[in-house]
């Protein structure tokens, strides 16, 4: 059975990414989409028609608002699924929390790195499990070999691994220190 994106996009989007910002302290985001990184989207102008039809809503009520589009929940549905699920293959793995771990990773801090932790995580566990299975190339460009390799090896360890890479990437951040807290939320334990 392969990995559900509807689940981890639960977790991730839904949970959190969060909703509505019209722009306090950052670029105006939906649903973790920035409209500064992604000025193309056409989502924005399903919500720069719900602004302009609904002028001076609160933040709550433009929230609601969004939320109850559905051509807007399902553009931002496709989104993630292209630019972050399928680019790293996620349909393709057969563990759900790896594949929740990963697309997470992939939205939070980049799908390259969701790509490269997946390697790194394999080559971690191959050698401490002295495996049979040859390393992988960490070229981020996830290939039958890296999936063959990650469907194979034990979930836990996985997880753990990929934890521990984003943890570090995390501290490199320049936005760690006002980010730590929310971040550390991201990295679930295998369970």
């Amino acid at each position: 059975m392969m990995a559900d994106f509807t689940k981890a996009y639960k977790i991730t989007i839904l949970g959190n990414e969060g909703g509505y910002n019209p722009g306090i302290g950052e670029k105006e985001t939906y649903r973790g989409i920035d409209r500064g990184a992604n000025p193309k989207w056409n989502g924005w102008q399903i919500i720069d028609e719900i602004k302009k039809v609904n002028p001076n809503l609160s933040t709550g009520k433009m929230d609601v608002l969004l939320s109850q589009n559905i051509a807007l929940q399902s553009n931002i549905e496709k989104f993630y699924k292209v630019n972050y699920w399928d680019i790293v293959n996620l349909d393709n793995v057969t563990d759900q929390q790896l594949a929740n771990n990963l697309f997470d990773c992939s939205v939070n801090q980049g799908e390259g790195r969701a790509r490269r932790f997946m390697q790194i995580a394999c080559n971690y566990v191959i050698a401490s499990q002295k495996s049979t299975i040859k390393p992988l190339v960490v070229d981020s460009q996830i290939a039958q070999a890296t999936l063959l390799a990650f469907n194979s090896l034990p979930p836990t360890m996985l997880n753990a691994e990929i934890n521990l890479e984003r943890e570090a990437s995390y501290r490199t951040d320049a936005g760690y220190a006002e980010w730590a807290k929310v971040w550390a939320k991201r990295l679930i334990p295998y369970t």
